[in-house]
């Protein structure tokens, strides 16, 4: 089974934890798509790259893998490839394309929402629910890198039986 890792890219602390995710799943026999390794797009110092380029790679690695992991965060790229992989799997092929499993690690999920406090003031994280809507109709979502591997175990348990 093979991955797409999506999620923010560009800060060292984005690269650095998708590689991390990369090599965790690597570790489980997954193989993986992480587009921090693409250096074909991503070595800023070509002057070649354009929207159009970075888009064809994405799609092309895309659509060569089984599962979306999407970092739930607001990344405009990471959602436009979410409901690409969303559309494949439930309205191209199925068979090939699973879906998409959200990870979602911000602590702030962890807080209970306080009616007496408003706006900015509330500290519990909001997430976009058409977002979360669509990942738990796909492969659902992990609140943590332990339950994400244990999920995409069992997903590619279940696909390959």
């Amino acid at each position: 089974m093979k991955v797409y890792i999506g999620g923010p890219m560009f800060e060292i602390s984005d690269v650095l934890y998708n590689r991390r995710l990369r090599d965790l799943l690597l570790e489980k026999g997954f193989e993986v798509y992480c587009p921090n390794d693409n250096e074909g797009i991503n070595d800023k110092s070509n002057t070649d790259i354009t929207g159009e380029r970075i888009y064809e790679e994405d799609i092309k690695n895309l659509e060569d893998c089984n599962v979306f992991l999407c970092r739930m965060v607001d990344d405009s790229g990471t959602m436009w490839e979410a409901g690409y992989m969303d559309c494949l799997a439930r309205k191209v092929n199925p068979s090939k394309y699973y879906g998409c499993i959200g990870l979602a690690t911000d602590i702030r999920l962890n807080t209970t929402p306080d009616s007496s406090k408003s706006g900015i003031d509330n500290q519990s994280m909001y997430l976009n629910q058409f977002m979360v809507g669509g990942l738990k109709l796909s492969l659902g979502a992990a609140m943590s890198e332990q339950e994400l591997i244990e999920k995409l175990c069992k997903i590619r348990a279940e696909r390959e039986a």
